[in-house]
């Protein structure tokens, strides 16, 4: 390891080690030599390979009025698992993103606290833009920055869910385990409910369990449960698909079977799985438990779900099949997007123990869980480390 240094007053960085040598950092950035040094200044820990220090990582994160909003207790844990690696990570906005570097925001664990902070571009970008209208804002400007530098993203966009089932059902060991799933409209209405006796209506963009809705065939009516305690009955599916279309276009919502899944205390359950880029396969990072309240809806915590421990559930988990169906998800991701290096899955499973996938999150959520959450960021990190040709145990001095 080696230590570079960030003068606090004049945002500038130099290093003391090398005056003979040009030290790099960041994308094409000299680190000028400088011998005595200035009165505030931070000392920070990195790994040194072929005079050139790092990683830099930059985290994409949204903005708001002097600041970010995002998953701060991650970017904390990752800075933490960065520098005691030998990397740094900054946070920035879109706008702070330029062809000078970056202008963002460092956390500096040992003193738990954040300071502004001006570097050179990143050697990879991690994209936690956190709304969709985000990236439909900036993303297009960012990648023409980082194409032109060639510096790497990691995680390029949120999925599409219906651009996300057609990848997945073009590869032959997934298909059984998918629902079955159309674009909405009122024929595909007709025909799905006349086919099954309840189906799941999702925004096509939409996270958190948010924009879902389960219909339910009851006769010739038809029942809608959403994420809240309500339940609207419907005479017809020209008035449901009326309903729908107040809030968005049907061709913005997707339509799928609902699978009947082995209940717990006669909830729906479902795994929730983190996965992490490893080499050449996906490996799981950690897999936890989310049980619905009533509304029988969504697991998901922020609309009602409950954490519980698989040691609880009726049934012993399939790991190995489960990790099977993780690694051939997070191959075909990676055929058709760019660099996904990180992935969440929603898996249930069937009283006969069939696994179907419903969900494939491009953002995880944080997971509540202690040691998930710990495995995250460590996981993270190597990821960061092999997307920028840094091993994780070399420093040459």
């Amino acid at each position: 390891m080696k230590e570079l240094y960030y003068e606090l007053a004049s945002q500038t960085w130099y290093q003391n080690f090398d005056e003979e040598e040009k030290v790099t950092f960041g994308k094409y950035y000299s680190v000028p030599y400088k011998k005595e040094h200035t009165a505030k200044h931070l000392a920070l820990p990195f790994l040194l390979k072929d005079y050139k220090v790092g990683p830099l990582v930059g985290i994409l994160a949204s903005p708001k009025r002097e600041g970010f909003v995002g998953n701060i207790g991650l970017f904390k844990r990752i800075q933490k698992s960065l520098q005691q690696h030998g990397g740094l990570s900054v946070v920035v906005t879109p706008k702070h993103l330029t062809e000078n570097g970056i202008n963002g925001f460092c956390y500096l664990p040992q003193h738990d606290h954040w300071i502004k902070m001006q570097t050179p571009l990143p050697d990879i970008l991690y994209n936690r833009l956190s709304r969709y209208e985000d990236e439909k804002l900036f993303l297009n400007q960012t990648e023409k920055l980082t194409s032109l530098y060639h510096i790497p993203v990691f995680n390029p966009h949120f999925f599409d869910k219906w651009e996300l089932y057609l990848q997945l059902q073009d590869n032959e060991k997934l298909i059984p385990h998918l629902p079955k799933t159309g674009l909405l409209s009122e024929e595909t209405l007709s025909e799905y409910l006349s086919t099954y006796p309840a189906v799941y209506i999702k925004q096509r963009k939409s996270k958190k369990g948010k924009g879902i809705y389960l219909i339910i065939r009851n006769g010739n009516t038809y029942l809608m449960r959403t994420t809240s305690t309500t339940t609207v009955l419907f005479p017809s599916i020209s008035k449901l698909a009326r309903f729908l279309q107040k809030e968005e276009r049907l061709d913005s919502y997707i339509i799928q079977e609902a699978i009947s899944t082995l209940p717990m205390k006669g909830k729906k359950f479902d795994y929730r799985i983190l996965a992490h880029a490893n080499q050449n396969r996906f490996t799981i990072t950690g897999v936890g438990v989310r049980l619905a309240k009533k509304q029988q809806v969504t697991t998901h915590v922020p609309s009602g779900g409950v954490i519980v421990s698989p040691d609880e559930l009726p049934v012993k988990t399939d790991h190995e099949t489960i990790d099977q169906l993780i690694n051939q998800c997070g191959k075909q991701l990676s055929a058709f997007y760019d660099d996904i290096g990180e992935f969440s899955a929603d898996v249930g499973v069937t009283r006969e123990g069939k696994l179907y996938i419903f969900e494939l999150n491009a953002k995880p959520m944080d997971f509540d869980e202690p040691p998930i959450k710990q495995q995250a960021a460590e996981n993270i990190t190597r990821v960061f480390y092999e997307r920028t040709n840094y091993s994780m145990q070399e420093s040459t001095s």
